[in-house]
């Protein structure tokens, strides 16, 4: 009855880790399940490829102004784009492991976490199963990192969004202005209109595209590096136990050894 059992339990086991490889890992990794993830990272995405574009076309602009007052607020535009550079290189990293952690987590942590069980069950070890069980928690975790991350950046980035909006309709005005040749003309008249000096003109834009920059880095960059410390932390404490449930048994005649544990215990 005991081999049976077992049996059945090891049969069980492979086919939950069938059932994670062949079923659950393709809804896992399928774009349509992370719709809005995807069309919040892509709104992003598009908002700092307009900004980009229009830093460069202020930069641009500028440079062309009848004297080199504002010849130093050009430079800070131009440098703007390594920033901006770090955030697409974030949003895009974020995109791709949508689909990569959703694999690793059920085509290779679920299925290792049914293994382990079986050790542990066959081999009565305690301790076996408390670390699948872990690995399993660990495995969903990793898997809702992204989305979770997302989810908070949205919270902020909504906050700003209307100054963001003002910020990307001049940043499209001047990347369009900036194809005619016109574009000085155009642009100095934008500073006519505004009733103001061009160097406060253009000081005002660029602590405005700053503002912007600030704002993505903190949602792009920043929220999702928390999130990956706080999960990290959980781990931490999570996996705070010793896996000496795995025996290692050397050359016939000689003495077994254990493992040694994993964990802040002595």
């Amino acid at each position: 009855m005991e081999i049976l059992k077992k049996s059945a339990i090891g049969l069980l086991l492979a086919a939950v880790a069938l059932f994670s490889i062949a079923v659950i890992t393709p809804a896992a990794v399928k774009q349509s399940n992370h719709m809005h993830t995807y069309e919040q990272l892509d709104k992003e995405i598009s908002n700092t490829l307009k900004l980009t574009a229009g830093a460069t076309a202020v930069s641009a602009v500028i440079t062309l102004l009848p004297d080199d007052t504002c010849t130093p607020i050009a430079e800070q535009f131009a440098e703007l784009g390594t920033y901006f550079v770090v955030v697409l290189s974030a949003l895009y990293l974020e995109k791709y492991l949508i689909t990569i952690l959703g694999f690793v987590a059920f085509s290779i942590l679920i299925p290792l976490v049914c293994l382990i069980f079986g050790i542990g069950i066959i081999g009565k070890k305690e301790k076996a199963n408390l670390f699948a069980l872990k690995l399993g928690i660990f495995a969903i975790l990793i898997y809702f990192l992204i989305p979770i991350s997302v989810k908070t950046s949205e919270a902020i980035y909504n906050t700003y969004e209307s100054t963001l909006e003002d910020t990307l309709t001049t940043a499209t005005e001047i990347t369009v202005t900036d194809e005619d040749a016109g574009a000085v003309e155009k642009f100095l008249s934008w500073i006519k209109n505004a009733a103001v000096t061009v160097v406060d003109y253009v000081t005002d834009l660029l602590s405005r595209f700053v503002e912007a920059v600030a704002v993505m880095m903190v949602t792009s960059c920043l929220i999702p590096i928390l999130v990956v410390l706080l999960f990290s932390w959980l781990m931490r404490l999570l996996f705070k136990i010793d896996i000496s449930f795995i025996d290692i048994k050397l050359l016939p005649g000689k003495k077994r050894h254990m493992v040694p544990k994993i964990g802040d215990d002595e």
